[in-house]
């Protein structure tokens, strides 16, 4: 009861603490909205100004972009058949690992049932 008592107390702080953070940031980001959003309101007839050359900059950006984009999906295709063995090998090691850990608590059953055949077996009549 106790241990559940504790447990329900480190819960209740836990979630406490995040409520001071969470109210901490909130603070924080609302006087970083009060600075920022008449910067922004003022700054945005300047955007929309300079708006078809950001376009056109995007614009002629594109193909390189693409070319990047296809040299990363090559890359990745190289790539795939390397880490789909990894995986596969980290996988095998996990499943082999399991089996033994399975395993391992059932050793004194078997040596103990061992002994008790060993113990008790039928031996064949001598004629």
């Amino acid at each position: 009861m106790t241990a559940l008592f504790v447990l329900a107390l480190l819960a209740v702080v836990g979630l406490s603490l995040g409520a001071i953070f969470s109210l901490v940031f909130f603070v924080l980001r609302m006087a970083l909205w009060m600075v920022f959003l008449p910067i922004r309101l003022v700054m945005f007839p300047v955007r929309m100004l300079f708006f078809p050359l950001r376009l056109a900059l995007k614009l002629v950006w594109l193909p390189v972009s693409l070319a990047f984009g296809t040299v990363g999906m090559g890359l990745g295709v190289v790539a795939l058949p390397f880490l789909f063995l990894v995986v596969c090998g980290v996988l095998v090691f996990g499943l082999i690992a399991a089996i033994i850990g399975a395993l391992i608590p059932a050793i004194p059953f078997v040596l103990l049932g061992l002994l008790l055949w060993g113990i008790f077996r039928q031996r064949p009549a001598t004629a």
